[in-house]
């Protein structure tokens, strides 16, 4: 049962990179303290910093491995996280500096000395009268005091400039850290289903995922989620995998506030490639315990909702990515009809290209797992994150002729215990019937 990806060597070379920051970074800032004459102490303090730091980070991964820390590990890795991190953004331009200087050096012109400057002529080393060596005339020494003065000044100034705006990023980091991490956002979508009943137009269907309640201090935040939807009033809540990072023991942070969720058609959930790093018997207690706590865990099996003469089905498969199989599509729509609408439950969201579209009766997959990449932008309407670099759907709504796919951005975080620019999302969807929209019987 423990499928957890081999992170040995990741976390190796993500320390290398750590390593290669620090010296690039502290090498250029030890340059310009020496240069303005500064105490050493300014540079040396920030060695020693640098060495505490790899110290923490070494330690917090010995312990566990980087996508499974919790608790005292998340906090450790929270403070080299907030000393590595800002790097990533100076690094990037010290070294546009570098190579400009190193360009403006190789075509810089070089102009032969004029020969009364090198080689004085006779006369000229006579010497001189004692009115000759007085203080030159301004004519005589500002064109020199110019040329040897307006560049050194220029590379002051921009040396300055550059490290006062290196705080920045450390700004953007720590609020990332500290204020919006749990700063909670609600998106509502309409779901557009060709064979939803009539019955079930207008039924509000609200999503988390990726819980990951050993990344939370406490219970606050996922407190704060249970309100959001207290105040939304959703008709049936869902949640997507990954409610811990592995330990079972994590969900006693969630337990009370979970057990409070409710809906009218119920709480339903899938598992997520978390939920399945640990042993076999740590896996079988975190499902008895969701269970217990009142939610309809599906793991490759489906519900049928229904209202009158009609029916609506919620599926859910165990994950399946990330290096596990743990999915049986067909078990999870076992006796589940062609003309049925069916909302299906998957953590990954490669699930989608691989084993529902084009090849199952789905309308609607609602899936987690990437957390949006927990850095990125989102600006009128524009959404960026390296994450779109890694999964082909990434974050929002997607669509495949009549099939959707929407991947929640997660409310919990794993690695780095931040969030820039993408904030965790609470998702209430609509659901429309197409006969309604388009004014049919």
């Amino acid at each position: 049962m423990n499928n957890q990806p081999n992170v040995l060597l990741f976390s190796v070379i993500l320390g290398a990179v750590f390593i290669l920051l620090d010296v690039y970074v502290l090498g250029h800032w030890t340059v310009y303290v020496r240069r303005k004459g500064m105490n050493p102490g300014w540079h040396r303090s920030m060695w020693i910093i640098a060495f505490v730091m790899l110290v923490l980070y070494a330690f917090a991964v010995s312990r566990r491995n980087f996508f499974r820390l919790d608790g005292l590990d998340v906090i450790l890795l929270g403070i080299s996280t907030f000393w590595y991190l800002p790097k990533l953004g100076i690094a990037p331009v010290l070294l546009v500096r570098d190579i400009m200087r190193g360009f403006a050096r190789l075509f810089r012109p070089r102009h032969p000395e004029r020969r009364s400057e090198a080689t004085p002529r006779p006369e000229q080393e006579a010497t001189p009268r004692p009115e000759q060596e007085a203080t030159p005339g301004p004519e005589q020494e500002a064109t020199p005091r110019t040329e040897q003065e307006a560049d050194p000044a220029r590379r002051k100034f921009l040396a300055n400039s550059a490290w006062s705006l290196s705080a920045v990023p450390y700004v953007m980091v720590g609020n990332g850290m500290w204020r919006t991490i749990y700063d909670f956002q609600t998106i509502q979508v309409d779901l557009n289903i060709r064979k939803l009943p009539r019955a079930f137009d207008g039924m509000r269907i609200a999503q988390i995922s990726d819980i990951h309640a050993g990344s939370f201090p406490d219970h606050r935040p996922f407190q704060e989620v249970r309100r959001i939807l207290d105040v939304l009033k959703p008709d049936a809540i869902v949640i997507t995998g990954d409610f811990v990072n592995a330990k079972p023991m994590e969900m006693s942070v969630i337990a009370r506030e979970l057990a409070q969720l409710k809906a009218p058609y119920g709480v339903f959930a899938s598992l997520g490639n978390h939920d399945h790093y640990n042993t076999p018997q740590e896996h079988a207690e975190l499902v008895k315990t969701i269970r217990g706590l009142g939610v309809d865990l599906l793991v490759n099996e489906n519900r049928r909702i229904v209202d009158g003469g009609s029916s609506l089905i919620i599926a859910g498969t165990d994950n399946s990515g990330f290096k596990q199989s743990f999915g049986k599509i067909d078990r999870a729509l076992f006796g589940v009809m062609d003309d049925e609408a069916t909302i299906l439950l998957a953590h990954d969201p490669t699930y989608w290209d691989k084993e529902i579209v084009g090849a199952t009766n789905v309308d609607v997959m609602l899936a987690g797992h990437t957390h949006g990449g927990q850095f990125g932008v989102q600006l009128l309407g524009f959404e960026w994150s390296p994450a779109q670099y890694v999964y082909k759907q990434w974050a929002g709504l997607y669509g495949a002729g009549e099939q959707l796919l929407y991947v929640n951005r997660g409310i919990g975080t794993v690695g780095p215990p931040l969030r820039i620019g993408i904030p965790p999302e609470v998702t209430l969807f609509t659901l429309r019937a197409a006969s309604v929209a388009d004014g049919l019987t």
